[in-house]
Formats: C-alpha cells, structure tokens, sequence
C-alpha cells in the first residue's frame, strides 16, 4: 500500500455500501460504551467512521470484520 493509498478520502460506490453496512453495526455497540461516555454523540460517530475508513483503507472489506474491528479500536 502506497502512502498515497492511506491519504485517500474519496471511496467508490462498493466501498461506501462496505462503509455504511459496517457502520451501522459497529454503532449499535459503540453508542452504549461507558468507556466512550465522555464523548458526546458526534464525537463518536465521526472517530467510529474515521476508524472504519482506515481499516477499510488497509484492506478489510468485509462490513462484519470491518464492524468488529472498528468496535474493538
């Protein structure tokens, strides 16, 4: 993976659906965890996707993994 990978922003129509789908169910988790508590809801929600984008940017696509890993981070 080139540097240039990593610093991408923009994702194809695939990645987005990967991305939402991943979303969705990481947030079910990461919106009741008492050690996020400090942080107001949009705070979580943008550090959820910026976390789901890196790993997704590395290579992850599969929205179940991509979740899990997002929520374990």
């Amino acid at each position: 993976m080139t540097t240039l990978d990593m610093d991408r922003s923009i994702f194809d129509a695939a990645e987005t659906a990967i991305l939402s789908t991943a979303f969705e169910k990481a947030w079910t988790y990461v919106q009741f965890d008492p050690a996020l508590e400090p942080l107001d809801v949009d705070q979580r929600q943008s550090g959820l996707a910026r976390c789901l984008m890196a790993i997704l940017k590395v290579g992850e696509s599969d929205p179940v993994c991509l979740a899990n890993t997002g929520i374990a981070l």
